[in-house]
């Protein structure tokens, strides 16, 4: 079954979420670089790092390049105006990240 989940992003530089997916403990931790004015992703699967400074591009999924098992990871904005996944556009609701699977 197919199951899309919002990754709610606070007014905070750093960030940790976790689920599990399949049995399998999933961490995802954000960065935030104020002079790039972007995140970056790292993130461990049963608390083994297997991605470190992916940087959030909207639009893409961040996991399609790995075989990972554990579906996409991507930020997207809302309204289709192709605001950047800023911190600030995060906080006010334009651009949102995601987990699909």
């Amino acid at each position: 079954m197919a199951a899309l989940n919002q990754l709610s992003i606070i007014d905070a530089p750093g960030q940790v979420f976790s689920t599990v997916v399949d049995g399998r403990k999933v961490t995802i931790r954000l960065r935030y670089n104020v002079q790039a004015e972007r995140f970056a992703m790292d993130l461990a699967i049963d608390e083994t790092d297997v991605l470190k400074g992916r940087k959030v591009v909207a639009e893409i999924d961040l996991l399609a390049p790995f075989d990972f098992g554990i579906g996409s990871i991507f930020a997207a904005d809302v309204d289709r105006k192709w605001r950047p996944p800023t911190l600030a556009n995060f906080v006010n609701g334009a651009v949102k990240l995601f987990h699909y699977i």
